[in-house]
């Protein structure tokens, strides 16, 4: 895990199971396994004065959000929060694991991990998707199409697909994802409260593993990879990873996010006229008209895989492959 905090001159790097810390030339090692602990006085999500009476614990990569047992042995920001947004974020946590940690439609898992099979399994039972109302195992999308091709000619076809995560919860999760680790690059000791971005947080694109290599994604991430890294980090043996990098120049940050090695969410905060300007530059998603009828529209886009030598989503720049 490596990080270089937000003014100051300071990285952390993480090589195997230790971490140095470098601050002013001076070398200090921890041990890998470390929790990051803060003791901050206003909530990390909202920024609500924390009390007696309204502040919990919150571990930021929920225990509960990755795989059972995988985060034993490895680094977590834990933080306070208030009740309400810790409320919130188990919320969202609790759908958003069991989906992400979903087989596709072929039955097919983003890792070989028994413990990753087990507790999909498990989740798939217990955990209710949120678009649906039932259990995530019983939430598969079916969707019908018949249309007319031209005179006399009609099709007919289903597909099938996994449970789907409804748009507005993966941004919500990722944005206090985003918001705790800004907070803790930011934060002062002396005052013991970390800082905020100016302007919004910006969502670009979420994909599925088969999908990482979606020109948009691709595009994003070889635009952003030059940028100033701040945070690159991998956690709970590979279930977990955040990278956050600064623009050259100006006031706009990028972050991405990874979900249990199945899902990759990608976007910007600060400056939203940069951001805007980036994302109109980017490579738009094509997909294919099969159907029209009666107004409807359905259309349909290939996944495009990723190769694992050209992701440079979450590479330090000094590492090479």
């Amino acid at each position: 895990m490596r990080h270089a905090r937000t003014g100051w001159d300071n990285t952390e790097l993480r090589e195997g199971r230790r971490v140095l810390t470098v601050e002013a030339n001076d070398f200090r090692e921890h041990p890998g396994n470390a929790p990051i602990a803060l003791l901050n006085l206003t909530c990390v999500y909202c920024g609500v004065e924390l009390t007696s009476g309204n502040a919990t614990k919150e571990h930021v990569v929920g225990r509960r959000f990755v795989p059972k047992g995988k985060l034993d042995g490895w680094w977590n920001l834990i933080v306070r929060a208030c009740q309400t947004c810790n409320g919130i974020k188990a919320d969202l946590e609790n759908d958003i694991s069991a989906i992400t940690l979903a087989s596709n439609a072929s039955g097919r898992f983003a890792t070989s991990d028994a413990s990753h099979r087990a507790e999909a399994v498990r989740k798939g039972r217990r955990s209710l998707s949120r678009r649906t109302g039932k259990p995530v195992r019983d939430s598969s999308e079916q969707l019908k199409v018949e249309a007319a091709l031209g005179p006399g000619i009609q099709i007919s076809a289903e597909f099938i697909g996994p449970p789907q995560l409804e748009v507005d919860r993966i941004f919500h999760l990722a944005r206090l994802h985003v918001r705790a680790f800004f907070y803790w690059l930011t934060y002062d000791k002396a005052s013991r409260k970390g800082k905020w971005w100016h302007e919004g947080c910006y969502f670009v694109e979420h994909a599925i593993r088969a999908d990482w290599g979606n020109p948009l994604i691709r595009g994003f991430a070889d635009t952003v990879s030059s940028w100033e890294p701040r945070i690159i980090a991998t956690t709970a043996d590979g279930f977990f990873r955040v990278a956050i990098r600064r623009h050259p120049v100006a006031g706009c940050f990028s972050w991405a996010l990874e979900w249990n090695q199945n899902y990759r969410i990608v976007g910007f905060f600060g400056d939203h006229r940069v951001a805007q300007d980036i994302v109109n530059a980017l490579p738009a998603l094509e997909a294919q008209t099969i159907a029209q009828s009666s107004g409807d529209l359905v259309r349909i886009r290939h996944n495009v895989a990723l190769k694992e030598e050209v992701d440079k989503l979450f590479v330090w720049p000094s590492v090479s492959r």
